[in-house]
């Protein structure tokens, strides 16, 4: 399965290859079938496609707040393969965009890891997602 511009695709051609896909306007999420018979990759993946929906109505607030503590960090250390290639992305071109993806992807990839306990996540990151379910501001 491989996403280019918003749409997916089957078989060779442009985009990159993806495991899955949310589409936050139909409140839809589609899985590639291969990752049936990999259990721990497929929790890992639907708590990342459902921390989408959960970035796209997190108030401003928390999402600076989250952004702060990125832009604090001296060496990130990437949750998921996603907001590691979102940062490469980021740091080639230096555009606000590019910031905004990264600050999307590194949110659901360290949720998602909080679900794995063979991922590494900063203490920052950890204490940060637990104030905000504290707050329960994990709004779906």
């Amino acid at each position: 399965m491989r996403a280019h511009r918003g749409k997916l695709g089957f078989g060779p051609g442009p985009g990159d290859e993806v495991f899955a896909a949310s589409f936050l306007a139909r409140r839809e999420i589609v899985f590639d079938t291969e990752l049936l018979g990999h259990a721990p990759d497929f929790v890992s993946i639907v708590a990342h496609e459902i921390y989408h929906f959960v970035w796209r109505r997190l108030p401003n607030a928390e999402r600076f707040a989250w952004g702060e503590l990125l832009r604090g960090e001296k060496r990130p250390r990437h949750a998921g393969l996603s907001s590691q290639l979102r940062y490469e992305v980021y740091l080639e071109g230096n555009r606000e965009r590019h910031w905004k993806d990264y600050m999307c992807e590194a949110f659901c990839d360290t949720a998602a890891a909080l679900t794995s306990p063979n991922v590494v996540i900063s203490s920052q990151r950890k204490r940060w997602f637990g104030i905000l379910m504290k707050k329960r501001r994990l709004p779906v």
